[in-house]
């Protein structure tokens, strides 16, 4: 039986859960990321996961699911304190990659576990977590973009890149979490996980 929600559609979400031995069952959740004027990327990242677990809960009352925490995530790419999120088409990931080249930006990701206080419709608890990490574009050039554009890999990708992919072949130096930066920080899953008693391959 499952142990935890995870309301994401991200394959590498699911492979790190799976890898760390956690039972549990997606939970298909629609929402809409918005960006506030003035808003930085810290806030960014940690209003918008939370809203997803709120979001998710809400759905688990409203569709009589059984009663389990969730959990959220979402990471975002950062360069000179703005938000690089998916690409909207080919020269918008181009254009993305030509910023990102030759320079170090920021890798943040949000881990939420949500759950409701004695199955309590009205009392939520949430434990979350915030991971940075850096990371080394070398110089790249137009038609090096353009071509891993065409590998179909960066068109779901904050940034409009894969670490774990065809990506890496771009990235110079990493500073930090490597899971932080291909979705789902390892460490600090862990680490809520172990909090709330769910558990995983060690516990």
């Amino acid at each position: 039986m499952a142990s935890i929600y995870l309301a994401s559609q991200s394959p590498r979400r699911k492979e790190i859960l799976k890898s760390l031995g956690v039972n549990f069952k997606i939970l298909s959740c629609n929402h809409k990321e918005e960006v506030f004027p003035n808003e930085n990327v810290v806030d960014f990242v940690e209003r918008n996961t939370k809203e997803k677990a709120l979001n998710a809960l809400a759905l688990i009352q409203a569709k009589n699911e059984i009663i389990l925490p969730v959990l959220t995530a979402d990471t975002v790419v950062s360069l000179d304190d703005q938000i690089f999120g998916k690409p909207r088409d080919e020269d918008h990931c181009i254009s993305m990659l030509l910023e990102l080249s030759g320079r170090f930006h920021k890798v943040y990701s949000c881990v939420v576990i949500g759950e409701l206080v004695n199955n309590n419709s009205e009392e939520v608890n949430l434990n979350y977590e915030i991971v940075e990490s850096e990371v080394l574009f070398r110089q790249l050039n137009a038609k090096e973009c353009q071509k891993y554009w065409n590998t179909g890999e960066p068109s779901d990708k904050a940034g409009g890149y894969a670490i774990q992919g065809y990506g890496a072949t771009f990235i110079e130096k990493i500073i930090g979490s490597y899971s932080n930066i291909v979705g789902l920080p390892i460490f600090e899953t862990c680490r809520i996980l172990e909090s709330k008693k769910i558990s995983f391959w060690l516990k």
